[in-house]
Formats: C-alpha cells, structure tokens, sequence
C-alpha cells in the first residue's frame, strides 16, 4: 500500500492529466493559432521590398505566409499575389494569371528584376 505522501503525489499527477486531457478535448490551449492574412507576412519584408509593395497598394495590405519565397540563399525574393490582399482588392489575377514580382539584391539592397503575370503558385 502506498504512503501518504506517495498517495497524495499520485492523485495529484492523475488530477492534473485529467486537467490537461479536458482541457484538450474542450479545445483550451496554449498554442497560438496564426491569423491566415497577416500583415507582418509583408513587415517581415525588406525594406525596399515593402515600399515596392506599398507602391501597389495602400497600407492596409495583408498577405498569406507562401507570398514571399526566398531563393538563393535570400538573394531573390519572389511575390506571388494570388497570396495578398489589398483592403477590398482581393486578388491581383487575370486571365492571364497572377502578378508576380522577383527582387534581387545587389550590394545589400533589394531592387525589383521582374513583374510578371504566370500561373497559381508559379
């Protein structure tokens, strides 16, 4: 048979996983679920990158996390559009496709190479 302290130490442990399975299972958490259209998706951006993007829409700009892709080691920075929000402007696609931008940095700073209109998730 268990001592008190011992006793007391289990019904504690089984108490407090009690606690945590409910607490799951009511859908109570710590984990911060991420807003989908994110503003710092586009302040996270280089500086030069986000004046181009201003230069495109005012300040209310919102953006999903695939809207900026990095290659080369960050040396280009490809815009997808279809993946951006501009207040009530909810897409930048024709069809032709969606705007695109690519920006390469030369000597620390970013300056646009290319702005096109290809496919979804080009």
């Amino acid at each position: 048979m268990l001592s008190g302290r011992k006793s007391l130490a289990v019904a504690a442990a089984v108490s407090l996983s009690l606690i945590d399975a409910t607490s799951l299972a009511l859908g109570y958490s710590n984990v911060h679920v991420e807003d989908r259209w994110n503003a710092e998706h586009i302040g996270q951006l280089p500086a030069e990158v986000r004046n181009g993007i201003k230069r495109v829409c005012s300040p209310s700009s919102r953006a999903e996390h695939l809207f900026a892709t990095y290659f080369q080691n960050s040396r280009l920075i490809k815009l997808h559009f279809e993946h951006f929000r501009c207040g009530d402007q909810s897409t930048f696609c024709n069809k032709t496709g969606c705007l695109h931008q690519i920006y390469i940095s030369t000597d620390g700073h970013y300056r646009l190479l290319r702005s096109y209109y290809g496919p979804r998730g080009d």
